[in-house]
């Protein structure tokens, strides 16, 4: 299969470059769209978003602060991961979340990660035929208030990975994989900061992906799923009918035996938006293992509910930066 290991090269690129994951936690997880961060609001601010998590992506997140949705909430994104590498490597994920009065908030979300198209070739090289490969994930969640203030929610997801269909593997069996997994996810909302009158804040914490391995072809060679562990902390300094500021920080750790404390990942990141018509972003993400270290900004723009989001992040030193879109409704 001449071009299907260097799909998967691409892709380990582009998910060590933008997951919460390390490049060691990568190397050896299977499911690789459970760990590509949604959003380009959170991307603008660096990636640190457990804590703040207001809008449909919460059902990636942080399934938690579902409980404290207000009405509806609808997102779309659609990426190429690595485009100086490759234009059929992408990943689009669709997410909605809703408040359920006396319950709490009820979400669902699905994204789709595509390989590209691959090669297959005989032991001589000569070529047998094109293939895609490709990975699904459908999510629903659910959060609710299990003290005021404190958010609590869990998401349920089965994925389903795509390698390469029968007639292409050594094996002669689909390189096709499914397992399920859960979310878990807590939201403290701080009124007041002690010592700092009328300026709220939130605590958050996310563990990702609890569920068994996956396996493909041959049950006894399964990897596991991107397990990891994220906190968060957001402080909203400054808000009023017209200005709103929030500061964010997240702290992640992949929960993979290879994983070591000093491979944690560090995000930073601010928004600044003014008469809730445009929002700036400022970010900046801390991977020593995943070779990044540098800043993302980004833009948003809301009308009526609407609002678009536009972002700019570095990836590994050995690709350039990216530009993520993605739009969102509310109502």
């Amino acid at each position: 299969m001449s071009r299907f290991f260097p799909a998967c090269l691409v892709l380990f690129l582009a998910v060590a470059a933008g997951s919460t994951g390390t490049a060691y936690a990568q190397a050896e997880a299977g499911a690789q769209s459970l760990l590509i961060a949604p959003g380009a609001r959170s991307d603008g601010m660096g990636r640190a978003y457990v804590a703040v998590a207001d809008d449909a992506n919460a059902m990636w997140w942080n399934p938690g602060a579902m409980a404290f949705a207000k009405g509806h909430d609808a997102s779309f994104m659609y990426t190429k991961l690595v485009p100086d590498l490759a234009d059929d490597v992408y990943f689009s994920y669709l997410s909605y979340v809703q408040h359920v009065e006396g319950w709490g908030g009820l979400g669902a979300s699905l994204g789709y990660l595509s390989y590209g198209k691959s090669l297959a070739t005989d032991q001589n090289g000569d070529p047998l035929g094109e293939f895609t490969s490709w990975e699904g994930a459908l999510s629903v969640g659910y959060g609710t208030e299990l003290l005021s203030n404190l958010g609590f929610g869990v998401g349920l997801k089965v994925v389903h990975v795509d390698l390469a269909p029968a007639e292409f593997t050594q094996e002669q069996k689909n390189g096709a994989g499914t397992t399920f997994a859960a979310d878990l996810g807590g939201l403290y909302k701080i009124p007041t900061l002690p010592g700092l009158q009328n300026v709220p804040a939130a605590l958050g914490v996310t563990i990702q992906n609890l569920g068994p391995d996956i396996s493909y072809i041959d049950v006894d060679q399964s990897d596991p799923l991107g397990r990891n562990v994220k906190l968060g902390l957001a402080v909203y300094p400054y808000s009023n009918d017209v200005f709103r500021t929030v500061l964010a920080a997240d702290f992640n750790r992949s929960l993979l035996p290879k994983s070591q404390w000093e491979d944690m990942i560090y995000n930073v990141g601010t928004e600044v938006e003014f008469n809730r018509l445009i929002a700036l972003r400022l970010g900046y993400i801390y991977d020593q293992v995943g070779t990044i270290q540098d800043a993302t900004f980004g833009l948003g723009l809301m009308f009526k509910g609407i609002r678009v989001d536009y972002a700019n992040v570095p990836q590994s030193k050995y690709l350039q930066s990216v530009n993520r879109f993605s739009a969102s409704y509310h109502f």
